[in-house]
């Protein structure tokens, strides 16, 4: 089976460098030629609390480059979705498969609209990764990967069980879900909570069970988009108080993504998080004032770089 790995972020390269040291046939698109030059002399970079440091070369290129493939995995930012999505056509091979393995909503819907929904999976990964420059990442926990085929996806059920194969022999734990729409509602509720307060008060996931203000908002957008979820017919296990609570004491040291995005001067990724609740809410007929005021904050701050003082 041939792979790319679409997108050379932290989780990108980690999956990238994970098949080829299992001997798949994977190469790792970008779109940009300078950077796709520079990590073909450094080779992907992994660092693990266990074994160190270890440097993978990888095959990497332009979509044009590697061509026709039997599995492409888009592992891009959430806001690049629609570019990436106008690579697929000439990655994807006849009967090719395309899994999203990105953070929130409407990644679906933005493939959707390019390649159709018939050759699409979805995934939620729970692994513990970093990038820390071009091609250089920490792999600071392992995590299980879940893999399901959407509502709309014709893939059939010994497809999708390929793929999860795959992943497990690249050493990821991987499983497969039926419910795979309510998993990715699951680590929504997760990330709503998490997300936007680490990068507003630029703290690691525990200082949010210190800090009873904050925590209390987080609660409030987690219980929302719970309830926005149910409201959409999902069925979602325990309550998002407890899971919330635990997901940041099992990640106290951990930076949000959002986090790590706002540090580093980058987009975020809150229109699929919390503007994905506020905007399905309202179709539901529910308010979510929370996750409303919680996405205006986040985009303020977004724009907020020329009048901040020193």
């Amino acid at each position: 089976m041939k792979l790319a790995v679409l997108g050379p972020g932290g989780l990108g390269c980690l999956l990238a460098a994970l098949f080829r040291e299992a001997g798949a046939d994977v190469s790792l698109v970008d779109y940009r030629p300078e950077r796709v030059a520079r990590l073909r002399l450094r080779g992907i970079q992994v660092h693990t609390l266990e074994a160190g440091h270890r440097v993978v070369k990888v095959p990497i290129g332009l979509a044009s480059e590697v061509g026709p493939c039997d599995l492409t995995i888009v592992a891009v930012k959430a806001y690049q979705t629609e570019t990436a999505a106008r690579a697929l056509p000439g990655l994807m091979s006849q009967g090719g498969l395309a899994l999203t393995l990105q953070n929130g909503l409407g990644n679906l819907e933005s493939l959707s609209r390019t390649v159709g929904p018939e050759r699409l999976l979805a995934g939620v990964g729970l692994l513990g990764v970093t990038a820390q420059d071009e091609g250089r990442i920490i792999y600071a926990a392992r995590g299980v990967i879940y893999i399901g085929v959407p509502a709309a996806s014709q893939v059939s059920g010994a497809e999708a069980a390929a793929v999860v194969d795959l992943f497990r022999g690249a050493g990821l734990e991987c499983q497969p879900r039926e419910d795979i729409e309510a998993v990715l509602w699951e680590k929504l509720v997760i990330n709503v909570g998490i997300n936007p307060l680490t990068a507003l008060l630029r703290v690691p996931n525990g200082a949010l069970l210190q800090l009873p203000g904050a925590w209390e908002v987080a609660v409030a957008a987690a219980q929302e988009a719970q309830a926005v979820a149910r409201a959409a017919g999902l069925s979602l296990s325990g309550g998002p108080a407890a899971r919330l609570r635990q997901v940041c004491a099992n990640t106290a040291a951990n930076h949000s993504s959002m986090l790590q995005d706002i540090l580093a001067g980058r987009p975020t990724e809150i229109e699929a998080l919390n503007a994905q609740v506020a905007t399905r809410g309202r179709a539901l007929g529910l308010t979510t004032p929370v996750n409303d005021l919680l996405t205006r904050l986040m985009r303020a701050a977004a724009q907020s770089a020329p009048f901040r003082v020193p």
